[in-house]
């Protein structure tokens, strides 16, 4: 491959993104490839930088650059749970990775990297709705010398990071070896006035052996293993108080005049249930007032075994992994100095996978892949969620007077402490044909069947002190009917008391001998405590997917295609708190399906200057899974159904020897055609649900654009000099299914733009380079992340995006 400044043509990138070697140029689906060079150009260090050059495609990083929520076309994970599969398949050199808390561990030491929109129900080792990211790491070529590579970095926020890499043949023609380490460690991004360390630090290490051997003439094995550690604090939250002080000013007085039970903190004339107002508080934007965050701990350990059986006629891939990961965090989602909500988060997974393909020709027209899958997950969860540790405030009762019965049982409430163990399964047998019918007519038939079982081995939920000490249990062990925390205060139901409605519902007779018996059952509804497990629950899947496509070449520089495509992403058991053990029904959500028609070209032009690859497409989206937050408690649920229509193009340009240029654009319109979900604001009434067909899809902007320019500013006999300058744009985005009903309006994301510049110089034959790089060089203030928890807590929660970076690298290659 030459470099840009050799020649003005545009770089041929390969992918196997259809399990064999061919050009993003001849594969008629929607993908991004992107080589070593590129990733190299933009300053790919992390997850989180995939979206900046691929249309339609978002990435939020909640808990930092290590659990990464991928956004493809509006198909998108607003669940934060530790066991929850992502709609968006990662896949580590062909091996799934399941656990979503290790999905940004490999982005180290990488040759290539792949992004496919749209549904993955054939091919690929899991069954996903949204598409798929490839990461293909480096891989030593037997005979081909002894080489090593040096890359040392420093930048802003006392930031320092190394990727170094040796490999060389060990045995001639039969056996070479890689060995790489990188490491990434900054002080935190937030200054803490409460005091300690900066928060959202990054402390990342990662290693990686590889094996390349030619065991015989016709078998080839490469053995990779890795592993990872992360361990920095964490990013804080971000508080805004939505409890509006303004609704009856006399009683706000008269409490604030008694002054009992009332936090004598500052307020902007909103305050949180425990009555914090961060905006009184005098903070710059970058800085927190933060009690609890702790160390972001992941470790990764994934072994990825590939064997393949090379003849004239067939060839025998088998790919086998084993990965033993965990992952724990001290969070403090309150985001303020107060004790209201601190939970500290821990799961940990073994996973192994096997998968086993024929790859063919059938005589001279057709090629045929088929295959068979495994996989096996377990999972153990252990979360632990304190509450209101600090006293709610009694102007709560202004402020959200729906929570008025709740105050006498959140007194020194304690914690919820949830264990949970499942185990998932995955068996497919899948097959995939391509038939030549002419010479420039082509067609795909591809086909699988899953059988996927989930099975809840053990579920407990209890109710601890905060040192720790057993108060009882709700599941198993709640009798009493009601799922919830507690049962307020109340008359007749009602928490608090309207007469009028009242004695509307005893003239209707809405009223039930079970809402009298509610007065006179108030408190918590939790049992005894124990650790036994609530009764085990099992759930399978038998599905079938795949793809129909037809391509025509037109000649060598264009090509239109047309396909279908259905993939399913399996279902789940809710890893959210509830209080009272459930049905199957209730406790499990379905799986999601998605039936994907596209149309697409991709085209060269002038003399291979230029490269158009466009696509137009529709989703029928339906039972898409995702959490809603209701007060103390989170649902995994399915939504009826959706539709999303698309557009996307990539424009590559060589301009002249000396520069190029890369251009994307995506557009959505998407809307949820039946959805129903609690009324949050009637927290009483779990009957009260509000009616969201026609909203907007989750982390789905109608607009999104790239812009990549390189241009060589100089070269003479020593080298050149190049300067990269590139941004993304997003356009107005909701983080919530409810948009802006209910209070929900403020659970989004206004239009934004990042910029980001690199100046490299390159020595004549590219043996060292020396770089000067800025991200988000106009400090852009964005969220990436929102949820409402004013139900329960009294404010909504953000998670903010990184500022201005910037920093010097230098990379040396023998």
């Amino acid at each position: 491959m030459k470099a840009v400044h050799a020649a003005p043509m545009l770089e041929e990138v390969l992918v196997t993104a259809q399990k064999k070697s061919e050009s993003t140029q001849d594969t008629p689906i929607a993908i991004t490839g992107m080589s070593e060079n590129t990733l190299e150009k933009f300053g790919f260090s992390s997850a989180n930088d995939i979206s900046a050059q691929v249309p339609n495609m978002q990435v939020s990083g909640p808990y930092g650059d290590v659990q990464p929520i991928f956004s493809i076309r509006g198909v998108s994970m607003s669940d934060y749970s530790s066991n929850q599969a992502s709609p968006i398949g990662v896949y580590n050199d062909e091996a799934y990775m399941g656990a979503v808390y290790t999905h940004g561990m490999s982005f180290f030491d990488v040759a290539r990297l792949e992004v496919l929109r749209g549904p993955q129900g054939t091919l690929y080792g899991k069954n996903t709705t949204g598409g798929a990211i490839n990461i293909i790491t480096k891989t030593p070529e037997i005979n081909e010398g002894f080489h090593y590579n040096i890359k040392q970095g420093i930048g802003n926020y006392n930031s320092h990071k190394g990727d170094y890499g040796v490999e060389g043949t060990l045995i001639e023609d039969v056996l070479a070896a890689r060995l790489a380490y990188s490491y990434s460690r900054r002080d935190g991004y937030y200054e803490n006035r409460f005091g300690g360390n900066d928060l959202s630090q990054q402390d990342f290490q990662g290693a990686r052996l590889v094996l390349n051997a030619n065991v015989s003439d016709n078998i080839n094995m490469v053995f990779k293993y890795t592993k990872a550690r992360n361990d920095g604090l964490a990013s804080p939250s971000r508080n805004e108080p939505r409890g509006d002080l303004s609704k009856n000013p006399a009683l706000v007085t008269a409490l604030e005049t008694a002054g009992v039970g009332v936090n004598d903190r500052p307020n902007n004339g909103y305050i949180d249930i425990v009555g914090y107002s961060r905006p009184a508080e005098g903070l710059d934007y970058y800085e927190v007032d933060d009690n609890f965050t702790g160390p972001l701990v992941v470790n990764l350990d994934q072994l990825v075994h590939k064997i393949e059986y090379l003849n004239d006629s067939y060839t025998l891939t088998s790919i086998t992994s084993y990965t033993d990961n965990d992952y724990a965090q001290a969070q403090n989602v309150d985001g303020s100095p107060e004790e209201h909500l601190e939970i500290n988060w821990s799961v940990a997974t073994q996973a192994f996978s096997q998968d086993l393909r024929l790859s063919t020709t059938l005589g001279d027209d057709v090629d045929l892949i088929a295959g068979a899958y495994y996989a096996w997950e377990d999972q153990q969860l252990h979360n632990i969620y304190s509450l209101y540790g600090t006293p709610p405030d009694l102007r709560t009762a202004v402020t959200f007077p729906g929570v008025t019965g709740y105050y006498p049982y959140l007194l020194d409430f304690g914690a919820l402490d949830q264990k949970m163990d499942t185990e998932k399964e995955s068996f497919a047998v899948y097959s995939q044909l391509r038939w030549n019918i002419t010479a420039q007519l082509g067609m795909d038939f591809g086909l699988r069947y899953t059988e996927d079982s989930v099975d809840l081995r053990y579920l407990n939920i209890s109710r601890v002190g905060y040192d720790g000490s057993p108060r009882g249990t709700y599941v198993p062990g709640n009798t009493t009917g009601v799922d919830n925390i507690f049962i307020p205060l109340n008359v007749a139901g009602q928490s608090p008391l309207e007469p009028g409605l009242l004695i509307q519902q005893l003239l209707s007779g809405d009223l039930t001998l079970d809402d009298i018996l509610l007065s006179a059952r108030t408190g918590y509804t939790h049992g005894p405590y124990t650790t036994e497990s609530a009764t085990p629950m099992s759930s399978k899947e038998k599905e079938w997917t795949g793809k129909l496509g037809i391509d025509y070449r037109f000649n060598d520089s264009l090509m239109v295609y047309a396909s279908y495509s259905k993939g399913f992403r399996s279902g789940n058991f809710n890893s959210g708190v509830y209080y009272e053990e459930r049905d199957f029904e209730n406790a499990y959500a379905s799986p999601e399906f998605l039936d994907a028609y596209e149309l697409g070209f991709k085209a060269d032009f002038w003399d291979r200057r230029g490269r158009v690859n466009s696509a137009f497409f529709y989703y029928d989206y339906t039972d898409q899974q995702f959490i809603n937050v209701v007060g103390v408690s989170n649902f995994l649920e399915n939504a009826g159904g959706s539709k999303i229509i698309g557009f996307e193009s990539e424009m590559f340009f060589a301009l002249t020897e000396k520069l190029t240029a890369q251009i994307g654009v995506g557009i959505l319109e998407t809307e949820y055609t039946e959805l129903e979900l609690s009324n949050v604001q009637t927290v009483n009434d779990d009957d009260d649900v509000v009616d969201l067909s026609g909203n907007e899809l989750i982390s789905a902007p109608k607009i999104s654009a790239n812009v990549s320019i390189d241009w060589e500013l100089l070269s003479n006999s020593y080298g050149y000099l190049s300067l990269n300058v590139n941004g993304n744009y997003q356009d107005d985005q909701w983080y919530s299914a409810y948009n802006d009903k209910i209070g929900y309006d403020k659970i989004k994301q206004d239009a934004y733009a990042i910029y980001n510049a690199r100046v490299t110089w390159f020595s004549h034959n590219e043996d060292y380079s020396v770089a000067l790089w800025g991200k988000n060089i106009t400090e852009t203030k964005y969220d990436g992340y929102a949820i409402n928890l004013q139900a329960g807590f009294g404010f909504d929660y953000f998670q903010q995006g990184a500022p201005a970076t910037y920093g010097l690298e230098f990379t040396y290659r023998y």
